[in-house]
């Protein structure tokens, strides 16, 4: 940017004087400014028709200063938060000049390299001024049902190209000085398959940002402009000291992970997301530039996407008593590498990136901040096994039971399992993680608005990620069409041959994402007769082999579509948990007796715990992994005394200890692994496990391999690896000394 537009952009800012504002006006204001925006999602809610709002909640709102950043955002999909201030910057980079940012103005963008995660993501935002000149912003995003494009819903799973997933939109002016610009709306709606749908949700985001205009106006009425803006800036501010504060807390070090996306739509081919976290003072810096080149299918992120998927994944695990807001993205630098699945060139199409490569960073960030966390007492229990992550989209289009146009996904995705903690299992149906507000749909609303009839909706056995404490549970469905003779479907996930749902420290992942489709079924004779069938095996039909993104397909009358998402990861050794818990989890239908018996050594008869039998295959188990092969030997174990310091925990599971002047990997039990600056892994007993070993909802692709890593002292797991085959393990903790 030239310094003579900079000029402009500075001039037009409202320069204000810092006030001294005390304690109790400071928190007033702030929680005024957080109930503004909540009342811009009421306010969205109410206007809106759009299951995705009032459902799934997949929207965002909030204020922004002066330049976009973050003041306040919704508690809903946390991927907008660096979106919508992307948007900003993007209309003032855009806008500034010609057409110009006047009051009463309102922008409309959903290009994806212009602050949007993919097309059908449409964000508004609205300038806010005082005495003529722009103090911030109020903004909101929603997903749109359909923006057009080569599929409906704008999913395109064939497109190569992103000018084929739907209609483009750089900033560009909706609201002109508070008269609608009709000529703009209509442009925009009449490319979408559902003009009245996306109508209604573009005067909900318009009616929303009225509300956060207005909200503000008010508050400043009340307290003042100098005394607002002090209190905006000094939130950042407050939130940023807090942030570098925990930063310095915790030790330096570099902290890896990885996960692989399966298929991207034309070939069954892996993309690796790979992050190198390099924590030091109070700074940290996520560096993506190992992850892989960009696919030729949908599956990418833009810049955008990646920054918000690191945005989702750090909030939660360090920030979760914190003021969420711009001041905690400061003391984060973010490296990628143009070209690459997570930070694509134009015009890579990525109307599934959302779902795709940008949920994995999600994913990867969430484990290696997890990993950073736990190297501190006082922050282990804040860390967290992977969440399910990977959702499948089930999305129809034709005519519902009532002769209306229907576009829509069927949100099952809503009903996923959280990951396990040190301290406890996850959370079973906890719902996505980046939507901290979402709800599953109530199978009556889903059969009101979609021609669908629920065969049935339970939680799903053996689901969960294995470990010490499990992860928690996803739940299915099963569904057939109702009303309606057939419509077009469209499915399409990843982590249907990959275990993305990853494992802490001996953790199992959860299983992979599945489905079934049935052709031709029996089901409407069943019915007839008054029997509901409980599950696709009492059915007869045409098994339907899928990809994990096939084209499109036809769903008829007597076909029955199932799917069952992915659950949270496990935290910790299997063989650890309590026998009578794994008892009452086979009791209670969480893990089938297999699993129990071959996962963690525990016997049960007609439900019952054999203690006596459990013991005996526990040692068996641990007695095997004794044997197993490890490819370095520590040759002289240093003497851990009471000399010794401990410079970071490893989770629960092992420490970093400084002894005899050199830092060592050193198991819980004592024993010494492996010098600090060596990969600890290639000390551990590994054993290379089939997909049946993982647990019977766990698929494997044919590039991929999962490794334990076992202490060669005391057999317990240290780590479930999933890596590609070939490639060695991954050095995933590094202490700094």
């Amino acid at each position: 940017m030239n310094a003579q537009r900079l000029d402009i952009e500075r001039s037009s800012v409202y320069e204000y004087s810092r006030k001294e504002v005390d304690p109790i006006t400071f928190e007033v204001i702030r929680h005024r400014l957080l109930s503004i925006t909540d009342e811009q999602a009421v306010t969205l809610a109410s206007v809106s028709g759009s299951s995705l709002v009032n459902e799934a909640t997949d929207f965002n709102t909030g204020l922004y200063r002066s330049f976009g950043e973050v003041v306040t955002m919704g508690k809903t999909v946390t991927f907008h938060a660096a979106s919508l201030s992307l948007m900003v910057k993007h209309v003032i980079e855009d806008c500034e000049q010609s057409p110009g940012i006047h009051p009463g103005d309102m922008f409309i963008v959903n290009h994806p390299h212009k602050g949007a995660l993919h097309c059908p993501d449409v964000g508004v935002l609205a300038p806010i001024f005082h005495e003529g000149k722009r103090i911030g912003w109020t903004g909101g995003c929603a997903h749109q049902l359909d923006v057009g494009g080569m599929v409906a819903g704008s999913f395109a799973s064939m497109a190569k190209d992103i000018r084929q997933e739907g209609m483009l939109i750089p900033p560009v002016k909706l609201v002109d000085r508070g008269e609608l610009r009709t000529d703009v709306l209509n442009f925009i709606t009449g490319m979408s398959r559902l003009p009245t749908n996306i109508s209604l949700d573009l005067k909900g985001l318009m009616a929303a940002n009225n509300v956060g205009v207005k909200g503000l106006h008010d508050t400043i009425a009340k307290y003042g402009i100098d005394t607002v803006l002090t209190v905006m800036d000094g939130m950042m501010e407050l939130s940023e000291a807090k942030m570098r504060k925990r930063l310095q807390e915790l030790p330096d070090g570099v902290f890896r992970a990885q996960a692989f996306l399966d298929h991207d739509g034309f070939q069954n081919k892996l993309y690796k997301v790979h992050v190198e976290l390099r924590k030091q003072g109070d700074s940290i810096v996520f560096d993506y530039t190992g992850s892989d080149d960009q696919a030729p299918g949908f599956i990418n992120a833009t810049r955008t996407g990646l920054l918000a998927g690191i945005y989702a994944g750090i909030l939660p695990i360090i920030a979760y008593d914190l003021p969420w807001n711009d001041g905690l993205l400061r003391p984060i630098e973010v490296k990628s590498r143009e070209g690459s699945v997570v930070s694509c060139k134009f015009p890579a199409p990525c109307s599934q990136g959302p779902l795709g490569a940008m949920w994995l960073v999600e994913v990867t960030t969430t484990e290696v901040m997890s990993k950073l966390m736990a190297t501190h007492p006082k922050y282990v229990a804040e860390a967290q096994a992977a969440p399910a992550s990977g959702p499948d989209l089930f999305h129809i289009h034709g005519k519902n039971q009532y002769g209306e146009p229907a576009t829509a996904p069927v949100l099952e995705v809503m009903l996923s399992g959280g990951g396990a903690y040190q301290h406890r299992d996850g959370i079973t149906v906890s719902g996505q993680r980046n939507i901290t507000a979402g709800r599953a749909p109530n199978v009556e609303a889903t059969e009101l608005k979609l021609p669908v009839l629920y065969l049935y909706r339970r939680i799903i056995t053996d689901s969960s990620g294995a470990g010490r404490n499990v992860g928690g549970q996803a739940a299915g469905a099963a569904f057939i069409l109702h009303g309606v003779d057939e419509v077009e479907s469209l499915v399409a996930c990843h982590g249907y041959e990959s275990p993305t749902s990853r494992g802490l420290f001996g953790g199992y992942p959860s299983g992979c994402n599945h489905r079934r489709f049935l052709r031709h079924t029996n089901i409407r004779e069943l019915l007839a007769k008054g029997e509901l069938p409980d599950s696709l095996a009492s059915l007869q039909g045409e098994d339907t082999v899928f990809t994990a993104k096939p084209p499109e397909f036809e769903f008829h009358r007597d076909d029955v579509y199932e799917c069952n998402p992915t659950a949270g990861g496990g935290w910790g050794d299997p063989l650890e948990r309590s026998p009578e818990d794994v008892a009452a989890d086979v009791k209670g239908g969480v893990f089938s007796a297999a699993v129990a018996e071959t996962i963690f050594g525990v016997i049960t008869r007609d439900d019952e715990l054999d203690i006596i039998a459990t013991q005996a295959r526990r040692r068996r188990l641990r007695a095997q992994r004794l044997e197993w092969p490890a490819a370095k030997t520590l040759e002289r174990a240093p003497l851990i005394g009471p000399e010794a310091v401990v410079k970071a925990i490893v989770g629960d599971v092992a420490k970093f200890i400084q002894a005899g002047g050199s830092t060592y990997f050193v198991c819980n039990c004592g024993v010494p692994l492996a010098p600090a600056n060596e990969n600890w892994k290639d000390y551990a007993r590994q054993s290379v496990a089939s997909a049946s070993d993982l647990g019977p909802r766990v698929r494997l692709h044919a590039d991929l391999e999962v490794v334990r890593h076992a202490c060669p002292s005391c057999a317990k797991l240290l780590d479930v690896e999933v890596r590609r085959k070939g490639e060695p393990s991954l050095l995933d903790i590094e202490v700094a000394s």
